[in-house]
């Protein structure tokens, strides 16, 4: 597997980060690639905003008057912050149920604050807290519109998932048989995809408006809804909330479990796929950064402004930086890294 990233400790290579990545356009064409781009993925969180087509579809957002915030969360991976719970909440009242109906399990949210305060009050946390509540929440609305039982909602075979199986297999121009799922941390199917399947669909969520009849409004919501409240999609301090306030929504990225990370890029048309082979979030951070900086739709301001996430630091236990996490690919020039444990790095 390719090499796209190294960890280094004290001036050389302590770790080795490999993975793939696929970037199409919106026609299914690859434009560049690193590995096999028909290695397949779960989509696990990536999929939220591929999923919240069905929501559009069905004319639910017009029916319960979702706000475009409210949408925002349905796509989301939020951190459980108050603002987060207070949007769910917003949405379980307008379609008529409770926290209660929530069966995203009991994750602790991954803000470290919140985190940390549930555990010194010795408090197991509410699904509301999940970071896929804001899906749930999506999923749930589904099902009071249609009239779907609530209870086992999480099930395959229910007619909701049923239903978002029946528009993955639309999105992909693919037969229903040939859509295979998982079942994701928080109970839900996710879906088992090629990187160019998965870069295409973000392809095709990156026209917006001015794509595919039959989608255009769909993807043009959705577009809207992740660039208007980037703060409602992860968080505040977050590379996903960051990355699209700093790009000014010229590059919309989602994080997906195990080492997804999808971007859609509006004024290219083009959609990229990451996945890195040890499942570290951290280290697709800064790939995703050396992508768009490539592509030209970062510069060295912008990119200045991401530092953090551009090269994250590698801290002891006191907080001091004794390393980073470096880049070590060439996207357009598809090279990769060829570092070795022990190497120094320049």
């Amino acid at each position: 597997m390719p090499q796209l990233a190294v960890r280094t400790r004290s001036g050389r290579v302590e770790s080795i980060h490999d993975g793939y990545i696929c970037v199409t356009d919106s026609d299914n064409n690859i434009i560049y690639s690193i590995g096999n781009p028909n290695a397949g993925i779960y989509l696990r969180s990536s999929g939220k905003p591929l999923y919240a087509v069905a929501y559009v579809q069905s004319g639910l957002l017009e029916k319960y008057n979702i706000s475009l915030k409210e949408f925002a969360i349905m796509c989301s991976s939020h951190e459980g912050q108050a603002y987060h719970r207070k949007i769910i909440l917003s949405i379980l009242k307008k379609i008529g149920l409770s926290e209660k109906a929530l069966d995203c399990g009991h994750k602790y949210p991954e803000n470290q604050k919140i985190h940390d305060a549930l555990i010194m009050l010795c408090k197991r946390p509410d699904p509301i807290f999940s970071n896929c509540s804001g899906k749930h929440s999506g999923i749930l609305a589904l099902c009071q519109f249609y009239n779907y039982p609530t209870k086992n909602y999480t099930n395959p075979e229910h007619p909701v998932n049923q239903l978002i199986k029946r528009t993955m297999a639309e999105l992909l121009e693919c037969d229903l048989d040939k859509v295979i799922i998982g079942k994701d941390g928080c109970t839900l199917p996710t879906y088992f995809l090629t990187m160019q399947q998965t870069a295409w669909l973000y392809a095709r969520l990156a026209h917006g408006y001015e794509g595919n009849r039959k989608y255009s409004n769909c993807f043009g919501l959705i577009q809207s809804a992740m660039t208007e409240y980037p703060r409602v999609i992860r968080g505040s301090g977050t590379f996903c909330t960051d990355l699209i306030k700093h790009s000014e929504g010229r590059a919309i990225g989602k994080i997906g479990a195990e080492g997804i990370y999808c971007i859609s890029i509006p004024e290219k048309r083009l959609g990229v796929c990451i996945k890195m082979s040890d499942g570290h979030p951290w280290s697709s951070f800064p790939v995703a950064v050396k992508i768009l900086e490539e592509l030209g739709i970062l510069d060295v301001a912008t990119v200045k402004k991401l530092e953090k996430w551009a090269f994250p630091a590698v801290k002891d236990d006191k907080g001091n930086t004794v390393g980073y996490i470096h880049p070590t690919f060439s996207l357009t020039e598809n090279k990769t890294g060829e570092y070795e444990p022990g190497d120094l790095y320049p």
